[in-house]
């Protein structure tokens, strides 16, 4: 659609080439985004149900779980809703992060060749100079993004000189094996956001760039609680603990 004013509202195409698993992708977004939710609101309530998880290391892995609600319940409820209705439409007044978008000019076309209302799609549809907004996320990259990542490899580097230097092998065995699943969702998380943010548009299909939008948005909060917590033996512990309990007080009533 084109206008001679400026655009107020936008609509999103989702995965509109591959209308046909429409319903699929619903309800495999679906079950994930209950899963997520489940699983981290689990381990809230173990890490303070349990007096053996009273420590920071739980105390921070409540807050990634936190996080992840946050993130996958900003998301995932828009993908769903734009993944069952055709033409799912949002204001241009819930689009705006920041002041540099909120000064741009839309007076063009208004179909968002996307998931959500991200960044990059929005931009590409403006008919004023965006090279000033492009700077600024390029920019923000770096505190937002690369500093983490690098903070987390020079981390899992010391962590894993020590675990090197452990004379018994089943427990490097052990240890390796926890840290790989960790690294796993790292790269997974951090590449993906590199991959949407820091390299050029050019070569990527829209499919590709929708498919890398779920991998950092739904499908990381959905294995961090298996991989950070669920594994854990004191979280299976507490976990046991907590159902047992329940069940007694049930058989009480």
């Amino acid at each position: 659609a084109t206008h001679n004013v400026n655009v107020t509202t936008f609509f999103f195409l989702g995965f509109n080439s591959m209308a046909v698993y429409n319903l699929l992708l619903f309800i495999l977004v679906l079950i994930i985004y209950i899963v997520t939710i489940c699983g981290n609101c689990l381990i809230i309530i173990l890490v303070n149900y349990s007096k053996t998880l009273h420590s920071p290391m739980y105390f921070f892995l409540s807050q990634l779980s936190i996080s992840d609600i946050m993130l996958i319940t900003a998301i995932a409820p828009n993908i769903l809703h734009i993944v069952l209705h055709e033409r799912t439409s949002v204001s241009f007044s819930a689009s705006i992060l920041t002041l540099g978008v909120s000064q741009l000019e839309f007076r063009g076309p208004n179909v968002i060749d996307y998931l959500y209302c991200d960044l990059n799609p929005l931009l590409e549809l403006s008919c004023s100079d965006t090279s000033t907004v492009l700077m600024e996320s390029t920019l923000m990259c770096v505190p937002v993004l690369i500093f983490p990542f690098l903070v987390i490899v020079v981390s899992y580097t010391y962590i894993v000189l020590t675990i090197l230097k452990m004379s018994s092998f089943s427990g490097r065995l052990k240890c390796f094996s926890t840290c790989s699943s960790h690294l796993t969702v790292v790269f997974l998380f951090y590449g993906t956001l590199a991959a949407a943010y820091l390299i050029p548009k050019e070569g990527k299909s829209g499919t590709t760039s929708k498919i890398m939008s779920l991998l950092y948005t739904v499908f990381t909060p959905f294995v961090n609680p298996f991989i950070y917590s669920l594994r854990n033996k004191e979280i299976k512990d507490s976990l046991k603990m907590y159902i047992n309990k329940r069940i007694f007080i049930q058989n009480l009533w």
